[in-house]
């Protein structure tokens, strides 16, 4: 197998940390991948067969997996760390790294011994790094080797951790080797088009060079003459940010279906969630650093940010490097990842757009719910304060009609679907206090990431702002979020939040 001299580097390891007594072990065990050579083709019976769409990243008919990692926890809940690597006939996950009470999935079940170790079952001995093998893109300007697509996007789809993004790509193998790792902020900048300011050499100064925005990062007062660099195509939504972006006219020159959607500043090689990606490198700012904080990139907009290292709502994508010899001699013809079903609303069919790769029905301008409330349907923007999307709503002109607003609490509660933990949610324009209505479980007793707003309106998930303020501090407005259902309340000068406005009144 590929793994072979890498399994005999961690057996010589494993005993040089068992003879020392070393409390590093168990990090030591979890960083290993030598338990991938335990594959279904050492039954013993004879009769196992070469699977040889095994490595195309595409799990076809037979296989379990086909390549990457995946956490212990999904594939078992018994399980309570720990990842297992795919085996390398892809006929299963390779438990033995994994911590916990688990073996009794049906993954495990229908691989009895994916546990074992045997070692001695090496059909590429010798083998090293092989750049023509699927699931991998060799940039053949930085030479960097990337994992493509992703493997791991965290349980559910819905992100992972830092840390545990580290501890993904260092158990990573792939076409042939083990010695992938996260990619530093430059590195994910190489990956960023159409968008100059945070492409490689643009103005936004965050690098592996300038981690600590307290020096040279002032992007929210516009000192050192970097302004709003580093906010991408986000800086469109604010006339004022968009002044001192340094965006040029050959900037965000995309679709409007594109721009909308975001997706697409990513180079058109790379498959799989193309937005928030970690990098390995620490904010070093000292509200980055009290928070452990690393920097990442938004593909979706170009953005470049920082957030805390526990953050489980971002991605995951592995890097090695290369030299000029890994580039492959023959461009290969990139074949379609099959996650992705459109990049632009030309690939849907009549009556749908393109939603975050999937095509989707295409809003009318407007959606009339059952309890007689008319929504603003489409995309909407993300106010700078309550009061901004408060005015936003007064003065928004919508299919003729001019007497939108802000929807209350219960309003926009109603607007939630597939999650009935928010109509329970003991929040109403009535009661709207967590003390007073016992509202917190509201916070706690949500609904798992997904999307929960109607399909007429779209697949903006986010959450969003109501005119009903807390009744303990009127400073606080309360908010709906449609990813998870939840209700709580922010400080009415957040500008994370978006509005999306209502007409008439409930049946």
């Amino acid at each position: 197998m590929r793994l072979f001299r890498f399994l005999l580097i961690l057996l010589a390891l494993s005993f040089v940390f068992v003879s020392c007594g070393s409390d590093d072990e168990e990090e030591d065990v979890n960083g290993g991948n030598g338990s991938e050579n335990s594959t279904g083709d050492n039954s013993g019976d004879g009769n196992s067969q070469q699977n040889t769409n095994c490595g195309n990243q595409v799990v076809d008919a037979g296989e379990i997996c086909d390549s990457g990692a995946k956490e212990c926890t999904e594939i078992d809940p018994a399980y309570t760390s720990g990842y297992a690597v795919c085996k390398s006939d892809c006929s299963g996950w390779n438990t033995a790294d994994c911590k916990g009470n688990g073996g009794n999935s049906s993954e495990d079940q229908n691989n009895p011994g994916n546990n074992e170790n045997p070692g001695n079952n090496d059909n590429n001995q010798g083998g090293g790094f092989d750049k023509n093998s699927q699931g991998i893109w060799v940039d053949p300007k930085t030479y960097l080797i990337w994992e493509n697509p992703m493997g791991n996007t965290g349980i559910g789809g819905a992100g992972v951790a830092q840390t545990n993004a580290a501890t993904y790509c260092e158990n990573l193998v792939l076409a042939g080797a083990d010695d992938w790792r996260m990619p530093t902020i430059d590195e994910l900048r190489t990956l960023i088009r159409g968008v100059s300011t945070t492409m490689t050499d643009g103005k936004c100064p965050t690098s592996e060079l300038c981690p600590n925005q307290d020096d040279c990062n002032k992007n929210n007062d516009g000192k050192h003459e970097y302004g709003y660099s580093c906010l991408g195509c986000n800086a469109l939504d604010d006339p004022n940010k968009q002044e001192q972006s340094f965006l040029t006219e050959e900037d965000c020159l995309l679709s409007d279906r594109q721009i909308e959607n975001g997706e697409i500043y990513i180079v058109p090689e790379m498959f799989g969630d193309p937005y928030r990606l970690w990098s390995s490198t620490k904010n070093t700012s000292a509200a980055g650093s009290l928070t452990q904080a690393y920097w990442y990139v938004n593909y979706s907009n170009g953005y470049i940010g920082s957030d805390m290292a526990s953050n489980g709502t971002h991605w995951v994508r592995c890097v090695r490097s290369g030299t000029a010899d890994d580039v492959p001699e023959h461009e290969a013809e990139v074949e379609q990842d099959p996650s992705v079903e459109c990049i632009v609303e030309a690939d849907c069919p009549e009556g749908k757009w393109c939603e975050r790769n999937e095509c989707v029905l295409k809003p009318a301008e407007t959606y009339t719910a059952a309890n007689g409330l008319e929504w603003q349907a489409n995309r909407v923007p993300k106010a700078s304060s309550w009061d901004g999307a408060k005015t936003y709503c007064e003065d928004l002109e919508l299919a003729g009609k001019s007497d939108w607003r802000l929807p209350n609490i219960d309003e926009l509660k109603s607007l939630v679907t597939g999650c009935d933990k928010t109509a329970a949610c003991g929040i109403t324009s009535e009661c709207l206090s967590f003390t007073s209505c016992g509202g917190q479980q509201c916070k706690n007793n949500t609904c798992e990431s997904g999307n929960y707003m109607p399909a007429e309106i779209g697949q903006q998930n986010d959450s969003y702002w109501t005119i009903s303020e807390e009744s303990v501090s009127t400073s606080n407005a309360w908010l709906v979020s449609f990813s998870n259902g939840s209700v709580f309340y922010q400080a009415k000068t957040a500008s994370y939040y978006y509005a999306r406005c209502v007409r008439g009144s409930m049946n």
